[in-house]
């Protein structure tokens, strides 16, 4: 596979997919990937089969297993002290455009339900499908829940129902939701600020 446009990557530990090992700086040369990082955390000089997760602005979010062979660097004009050569031996899934990827959120909103009125909720996590709302407002699947946010600049008005319904505890909830009817520009401003906090996560 040939990434298009990646600066940055996620290196999981070996024999995980959830712990992150460290993050690394990315080089592509055509079909040649380099990845930079300021310490090798342990990596042996070859690994193989490591989760890495790359983030590429034109591709997507890249999923892969690949194999590394580390060294020191030599070259004076690279500022990290490790350098690997990448090959990526198995795509495991590419989330394109940011449709199915999903990052953490984790912010107070006030919302506005037509059955139910005005209550405060968190959004725990958002896509450009929806997102995830915690809140001790008992609502219904089907019902439909409004909120402003700055996801960029500009204040927008997002619209969304509720797919599922979870029960966290006594009197807290949680609610899957959808967006509906989004505005272009709402839409474009969801679709960046997901993609930023990924790459945020990445730096």
């Amino acid at each position: 596979m040939i990434l298009k446009n990646c600066n940055s990557c996620i290196i999981y530990e070996p024999d995980s997919e959830s712990e992150i090992l460290l993050k690394a700086r990315v080089r592509c040369m055509e079909d040649k990937i380099t990845l930079h990082f300021e310490d090798e955390n342990g990596l042996s000089e070859h690994t193989d089969r490591l989760r890495i997760d790359f983030c590429d602005s034109q591709i997507g979010y890249i999923k892969t297993f690949s194999e590394l062979e580390v060294r020191k660097n030599s070259d004076p004009y690279i500022l990290e002290p490790w350098i690997a050569d990448c090959k990526i031996l198995e795509t495991i899934e590419i989330l394109q455009r940011q449709q199915e990827l999903r990052v953490r959120m984790a912010k107070e909103v006030g919302f506005m339900s037509e059955n139910h009125g005005r209550f405060t909720g968190t959004v725990q996590n958002i896509s450009v499908g929806g997102f995830y709302l915690t809140t001790n407002k008992h609502l219904g699947v089907g019902d439909h829940v409004e909120f402003e946010y700055s996801f960029m600049k500009k204040p927008q008005e997002v619209q969304a129902s509720i797919l599922r319904e979870t029960v966290i505890k006594d009197g807290y909830f949680g609610y899957g939701c959808q967006f509906a009817n989004l505005p272009k520009g709402a839409e474009r401003d969801i679709r960046q600020f997901v993609y930023r906090q990924q790459l945020n996560k990445m730096s």
